[in-house]
């Protein structure tokens, strides 16, 4: 059998069909670049794709990848799915949160640790500081207890 091609249509009417399936009202934009796929939906369901803490469309996400993997056979890939712009939003925060934690350090000259976030959200503080010229980022412990130490660079 023939594997599809992946590119922003394939995408797009594969996200419909997921979406259709929920019953879910809903308008979807998909943009790309290189091998990064965004996924924008809007619906005035939004609350109900999205999730608490997200989780829905971490699952919506993941879902979508793994069907456009079984379509295409390509797994060098990325899908970002966003709805309402929460993502987006979501992600301000955690820089702002990660530049207010830069700042009580070079203050300070003391450590701060960032809790209760997932691998995803840890990326963004660690992205978000890489550049920093007074302070560096490490994860620490294991699973559930894992967490950030924003701490001053040597």
């Amino acid at each position: 059998m023939a594997k599809a091609k992946l590119d922003e249509n394939l995408v797009a009417e594969s996200i419909r069909e997921i979406i259709e399936k929920l019953q879910v009202p809903a308008t979807i934009e998909v943009s790309r670049q290189d091998s990064i796929f965004f996924v924008d939906i809007d619906s005035e369901d939004s609350s109900l794709l999205i999730g608490k803490h997200g989780v829905n469309l971490e699952s919506l996400q993941f879902i979508l990848a793994v069907r456009l993997k079984t379509l295409t056979g390509d797994d060098d890939f990325e899908i970002y799915v966003d709805v309402g712009n929460w993502r987006r939003r979501k992600e301000e925060k955690l820089k702002q949160m990660a530049l207010d934690a830069a700042q009580r350090v070079e203050t300070d000259n003391e450590p701060q640790a960032i809790y209760n976030l997932t691998n995803s959200e840890r990326r963004v503080v660690h992205v978000a500081l890489a550049e920093h010229p007074a302070v560096e980022t490490i994860s620490e412990g294991e699973g559930e207890n894992r967490h950030i130490i924003v701490k001053p660079r040597n």
